[in-house]
């Protein structure tokens, strides 16, 4: 029997959830199996850790507050027969997309920020 949509999207929350965590603890080593990996990302290990921890951190919230709501949702709902709950689930997919957007901005900003501390450091 495959698995209901809501039920996707909380075990898609609990997986980005688990994922991201080491990377905001800034556990992960550079590699190229999994991280936020850009050219700029990857240029040394500093920036590395400064992209995916500033990366993480959005998503490990966004998607543990998700799936917080998605197991509320999934014990509300079975007791219940109130038909708009179908279509409220569709609202747990919402954020797996907005966490990798706002992670992605978050992470090209401390980027931007440690090129202009390195740019600081070379005008003096």
């Amino acid at each position: 029997m495959p698995l209901a949509p809501n039920v996707i999207a909380v075990l898609l929350d609990l997986l980005f959830f688990a994922l991201a965590l080491p990377l905001a603890l800034k556990q992960v080593p550079m590699q190229y199996l999994y991280g936020y990996r850009t050219s700029r990302s990857t240029k040394n290990e500093k920036c590395w850790y400064a992209a995916n921890a500033a990366f993480a951190l959005p998503v490990t919230v966004i998607s543990g507050a998700a799936a917080v709501a998605g197991a509320v949702m999934l014990g509300v709902r079975y007791g219940t027969e109130l038909p708009f709950w179908e279509y409220g689930f569709a609202l747990l997919y919402i954020p797996i997309v907005a966490e990798i957007v706002i992670g992605a901005v978050c992470a090209e900003r401390a980027l931007n920020a440690l090129e202009g501390k390195e740019r600081e450091r070379e005008d003096e």
